[in-house]
């Protein structure tokens, strides 16, 4: 019965264009993505869930689908919103979804649960847009002096695939906001600055971020999987205006760099580090720092907090603060036994002259977050010997959420996310819990380990300056101070960007706005095209992997620079 008052509402609603389906599906969407999306969407606590999108809302998978058109009891966001009360998190919303929100939900479950809007159909802008709209903005004699050092971002595909939405076209903008401001060497927040009327691209000069040394932005370049220069004559003509432009020695090939690249992969290693400029030893980071971790440590102005379990590892775990929260530092562990205790050996690490050596510990590594000049934060990934890693080892450290793709911590991209608000609430179980009582080394434990009320204060304070450049960095993308808070832009560029590549997104990304299904025949039929191994494009609903699309086939040249001269519209530019 439900069933077939299910297939009758479709029909209904197909053939008759009632509006009370698409309001209703609208109502339902703004609720879902209020409530759901900074989690099933933002975060991806459930891997590769995006609340956003209908088709996996209502995906048949038995007991487990989230929705059931019209059976409210087998839907389990209606149970766990409506029944458990035990969705969103209570931390999120104390009292629940409001009745009105659930009634919403309710409705739209019971008609069926049709589609909300899910094409955005925007003014197409070509090649020879992106071209002129760069060498007009180049061309005004009043950047002259600027020319040789602004390097141009673009989200164009993303504009032109009409699946994404208006408000995940300006959490892409936020993210190069923020991807931009994280990696600054600047003693300010910069702004991108769109250069064209409909915000596609964006300039950015590299002196004011630090970048303008030859080789630093070279890192980026050396990694970029995408540039191409334009095949067709008139659009060759404008290119080579702009190389002109740049000037020979200046001009690296590149006319825009893509902005949702930029976000998810410039923000990982090796050019998280080669752009911020992140030293290879700690001992070095302490120098340029001004911070001496030993000295701090016997003049107990290093404050700490232990605790037994913490959310990134399964072991303990200890963060020390310097100079007054502009400078954070864990300490990370393999077990709990015999040195790796912090309860047993809490006045480590073991350092020549330590006078409470017998009760140091032997750490495995850690975290180094530190206050960039702009007011945000940097990150270090060390081992125990200070030495800078990519990645922290799973055995000691971990992502349950998977921002990287795996649950390995990245340095730059997981600590971005995982940090999202500055720095995590800490609760400290040393202080009053370690083996040794009423002795000098007592006393020392006392001077170091803070009670939560002054480590509180101490992280609010450190939050709050944070918090003020954050909303420099990304607010002007927001509607709301809330919106700030509640996305983490460049987590979500990451994760969309790493999704399987479709036939739409491959041709929006090299530049055709159009012949979808024809260009789909030519891969399907073109042995030299499926030598490549992009054959899945041609098939229905035939996806390729991002990391494959990117990857060189031979002499540094990507699938996607192959598939652009394959297909006429470019050549391959390789630093």
């Amino acid at each position: 019965m439900r069933t077939g008052f299910f297939f009758a509402a479709v029909v209904i609603a197909v053939c008759h264009g009632q509006s009370w389906g698409n309001e209703l599906a609208q109502q339902a969407y703004d609720i879902l993505d209020k409530r759901c999306y900074s989690c099933h969407g933002q975060k991806f606590t459930v891997a590769d869930f995006n609340i956003r999108d209908h088709a996996r809302v209502i995906q048949d998978m038995g007991d487990d689908s989230y929705v059931v058109p019209g059976n409210l009891e087998k839907s389990q966001i209606y149970v766990r919103v409506a029944i458990d009360r035990d969705m969103p998190e209570k931390k999120a919303l104390p009292e629940g979804l409001p009745e009105e929100e659930i009634e919403v939900i309710r409705r739209w479950i019971e008609n069926g649960a049709p589609a909300w809007e899910s094409s955005y159909p925007r003014e197409p802008i070509t090649s020879a847009d992106v071209l002129a709209d760069v060498y007009r903005y180049l061309d005004d004699p009043s950047r002259e002096a600027a020319i040789k050092t602004t390097r141009i971002f673009s989200v164009v595909h993303l504009h032109n695939n009409p699946s994404i939405s208006p408000a995940e076209m300006q959490q892409y903008r936020a993210a190069l906001s923020k991807a931009v401001n994280f990696m600054s060497r600047g003693s300010r927040i910069v702004l991108p600055e769109a250069i064209n009327e409909s915000e596609t691209l964006y300039a950015v000069d590299l002196r004011d971020v630090g970048w303008d040394g030859r080789d630093t932005w070279r890192a980026v370049l050396t990694e970029y999987p995408y540039g191409t220069a334009p095949m067709n004559p008139d659009e060759r003509l404008v290119f080579d205006k702009i190389a002109n432009l740049y000037g020979s020695f200046n001009f690296d090939g590149f006319v825009t760099i893509r902005a949702d690249w930029f976000a998810a992969v410039a923000t990982r290693p090796p050019i998280y580090h080669a752009l911020l400029d992140i030293p290879e030893k700690l001992s070095e980071l302490y120098k340029r720092q001004g911070i001496d971790p030993i000295a701090n440590f016997r003049n107990g102005t290093a404050k700490r907090a232990g605790m037994s379990k913490s959310g990134v590892s399964a072991q303990n775990r200890m963060v020390e603060v310097h100079d007054q929260g502009a400078f954070w530092i864990s300490y990370d562990f393999k077990g709990h036994a015999g040195r790796s205790s912090l309860a047993r050996f809490p006045l480590g690490p073991v350092f020549e002259g330590n006078e409470f050596e017998q009760f140091a510990f032997q750490h495995d590594g850690g975290e180094a977050i530190f206050e960039l000049r702009n007011g945000l934060h940097g990150y270090m990934l060390i081992t125990s010997s200070g030495d800078r890693i990519d990645s922290g080892p799973v055995e000691i450290v971990f992502d349950k959420k998977m921002i990287s793709g795996t649950p390995i911590i990245v340095n730059g991209l997981s600590c971005i996310s995982c940090h999202r608000e500055g720095l995590q609430a800490l609760t400290d179980d040393i202080r009053e819990g370690h083996a040794r009582r009423f002795s000098a080394a007592d006393k020392k434990v006392k001077e170091l380990y803070l009670t939560k009320s002054a480590m509180d204060a101490l992280i609010e304070e450190t939050n709050d300056r944070y918090a003020r450049a954050l909303k420099q960095a990304i607010g002007p993308f927001f509607d709301q101070d809330r919106d700030v808070r509640r996305f983490e832009p460049i987590s979500f560029a990451a994760a969309a960007y790493d999704r399987d590549v479709d036939i739409v997104t491959a041709l929006r990304e090299l530049g055709i706005l159009d012949r979808d299904d024809a260009i789909a025949a030519q891969i399907k039929t073109s042995g030299r095209i499926v030598s490549f191994g992009v054959g899945p494009l041609g098939e229905p609903g035939g996806v390729i992997k991002r990391k494959f699309w990117e990857s060189s086939i031979d002499a540094g040249v990507s699938v996607y620079q192959r598939m652009a001269l394959e297909l006429g519209v470019g050549t391959s530019v390789v630093p």
